[in-house]
């Protein structure tokens, strides 16, 4: 797919960004599991932290596809950064800005834009709390271990499940709300500087005037984000797998074995032509789901597609990189395994390639 003019000279300024500013922090990010915050200053200066809120409220109002690429272009050098940037666009603006009410909106989306805020969104698949009902308060306690961009310590959006019921309601929740509290960050396997943490409920009682779209209507709002959020984070898995192969490329051309670069070696050239032929295909399916998006036309089934094939394709290209660089692959001195790491963590965290195949066939069948 060919891209406009617009989204040539947005991939070309984000490519500067991430290869002058984002290349010599991430491995020790990436080290120390710490929250990019600097990473972020420079995004929000840049336009990038609102790339989804209107102009209105201060934002870049990015279409879909101007976003992708964005996405693309930092994930090749630092996934956690794209991460997070993705994160705070899809599960907090987005909802704010299509469920919310004009007083949220006012509230949080120019704060958002300027990324005075770094809105947190509390996976409801990994919700380890009871809830149950007190007057017009729900009264929370137990703990969610995936609260991403935790790290932020920005207000989170919340799905609380009724009393007795599996119906969903969307709560946003201020940082230092009474009973709530970052317990940790998480250590996880992949993305470690993107800030994903544990909150501890204790007694919290958000309010009424907390909800965001209708009472126990959070399955429709559930739905919608998560829709949309799987062309963005295939988005940051083709970024992945991109700047992974162009690392072993890199790598291969510069490494000399019998007087000669292991580029030349068949197997080598095998492993790359696979690569290439896969990373091609994943973005034109996730610009296709992009464009889908940004011409109002339906998605679901396409957004599937693309989570599923390039979360695939990252993964597979990422092992490859590892095989390609030999034992040095597995060392953190090279960013190969740091690839893989991000590319296995990011296929299952929001949604599996089960979920996403089950999404397929509903569209095919229905």
């Amino acid at each position: 797919m060919k891209l406009g003019q617009e989204c040539i000279l947005l991939q070309s300024e984000l490519k500067k960004f991430a290869a002058q500013v984002l290349a010599d922090k991430v491995a020790e990010l990436d080290k120390s599991c710490s929250f990019p915050y600097d990473n972020i200053k420079r995004l929000a200066q840049m336009g990038i932290v609102g790339a989804m809120i209107p102009e209105t409220y201060g934002g870049a109002a990015l279409d879909t596809i101007g976003f992708v690429v964005v996405l693309e272009e930092i994930s090749k050098v630092c996934a956690s950064t794209a991460f997070i940037v993705a994160s705070h666009n899809v599960f907090f603006a987005f909802p704010i800005l299509k469920f919310g009410t004009d007083e949220m909106r006012s509230k949080y989306l120019s704060k958002a834009a300027s990324g005075e805020i770094i809105g947190g969104y509390a996976l409801p698949r990994t919700n380890e709390f009871s809830a149950v009902q007190q007057a017009e308060r729900p009264c929370v306690n137990g703990k969610n271990p995936f609260v991403l961009n935790a790290g932020a310590n920005g207000p989170i959006i919340i799905f609380i499940p009724g009393t007795g019921s599996n119906d969903l309601t969307a709560y946003v929740l201020d940082h230092g709300t009474p009973g709530t509290r970052l317990s940790k960050l998480s250590n996880t396997i992949g993305l470690k500087s993107a800030g994903i943490g544990e909150y501890v409920f204790e007694n919290c009682g958000p309010p009424a005037m907390n909800i965001i779209g209708e009472r126990q209507q959070g399955q429709k709002i559930f739905d919608s984000i998560h829709a949309l959020a799987r062309v963005l984070h295939a988005a940051i898995s083709l970024g992945i797998a991109q700047g992974a192969a162009d690392a072993a490329v890199k790598y291969a051309k510069e490494r000399i074995q019998f007087q000669q670069p292991v580029i030349n070696f068949g197997m080598v050239r095998e492993q790359v032509a696979e690569m290439s032929v896969n990373i091609e295909a994943a973005r034109n399916m996730v610009y296709e789901a992009a464009v889908r998006i940004d011409q109002g036309e339906e998605y679901r089934s396409a957004a599937a597609m693309a989570k599923l094939f390039a979360g695939q394709t990252a993964t597979a290209v990422t092992t490859a990189a590892i095989q390609i660089y030999g034992g040095y692959g597995y060392m953190k001195d090279y960013p190969a395994e740091r690839y893989f790491r991000d590319a296995q963590m990011l296929n299952v965290i929001c949604s599996t390639p089960d979920e996403d195949k089950e999404l397929i066939v509903k569209g095919m069948v229905e």
